[in-house]
């Protein structure tokens, strides 16, 4: 692999960690079909791009992932203060998304190895157009923002969420369209989708690295690269976009995501 392969490698997955399409997807379509890459090179080449755009988030939110570290730990002596705030939208939505995805990676993995999920994210993209067009037709002007978030909005995001391990649907995707249904306002869905990410792609990295096998089928140089070029793509994507959804209304929100979802549902690459 040369450095302009890893870069554009690296600005596929940043784009499309943040969007409705699945960039596991995207970037194992890229590297096989596009640049030749081996099929057993696939999961080492997925787990550096990704750890990139993990660490570009955990920069980005380092503050807010302090806060939540420190919270977690004044929590311990009262359980209860867990179901609370971010916090408790964290720990309920990781807990939802592990309850929703673990069986269909067990199905995926033992039952049905060619499952695909193509049809789910048709759906979801129609649901979401079809909320665009309820949106506009209330003329809705209150929207929750990030403060407001707890554990109940972590137990719809988390069981949406779960369905991403499912091939072809994004975690983005499916996180922002529950975010979208919760009532958040454009910014606020980014915002917690993109917080979101920071433990759900770290459990997803250590999953794979224990079970699946570790990141040795590349060179770590390689490895570095793409790492480096997704996290620098990432970062940059991520303030974009949380610079445009301040100024996004809902609703259009709603119609571009359920657009993308429905096309490439349809298309069948997510």
């Amino acid at each position: 692999m040369d450095l302009l392969q890893a870069i554009i490698l690296g600005l596929v997955q940043a784009v499309t960690e943040w969007l409705p399409l699945s960039s596991k997807t995207m970037d194992t379509i890229l590297y096989k079909d596009f640049f030749g890459g081996s099929p057993e090179s696939v999961l080492s080449v997925l787990l550096f791009l990704h750890f990139g755009t993990l660490a570009a988030a955990t920069l980005y939110f380092r503050r807010e992932v302090i806060a939540v570290i420190k919270e977690a730990f004044a929590a311990f002596p009262n359980p209860k203060r867990h179901a609370e705030g971010k916090l408790g939208f964290i720990v309920a939505a990781l807990f939802f998304t592990g309850l929703v995805g673990g069986p269909i990676l067990l199905i995926e993995s033992f039952l049905l190895p060619t499952l695909d999920g193509s049809g789910l994210l048709s759906v979801m993209g129609a649901g979401l157009i079809l909320t665009g067009f309820l949106l506009t037709s209330q003329n809705r002007h209150k929207w929750r923002t990030a403060a407001t978030v707890g554990w109940m909005d972590g137990v719809h995001t988390g069981a949406l969420q779960g369905l991403s391990a499912l091939p072809g649907v994004s975690r983005a995707g499916t996180s922002t369209t529950a975010l979208i249904w919760r009532g958040f306002d454009a910014e606020s869905a980014f915002h917690l989708s993109f917080l979101l990410s920071i433990p759900t792609v770290f459990a997803m990295e250590v999953v794979i690295w224990l079970f699946q096998g570790g990141v040795s089928a590349i060179p770590i140089a390689e490895g570095a690269m793409l790492a480096a070029s997704s996290f620098a793509f990432g970062y940059a994507t991520i303030e974009v976009l949380i610079r445009a959804a301040h100024r996004l209304n809902v609703a259009y929100l709603a119609f571009v995501f359920g657009m993308l979802m429905l096309v490439f549902g349809l298309w069948g690459i997510g």
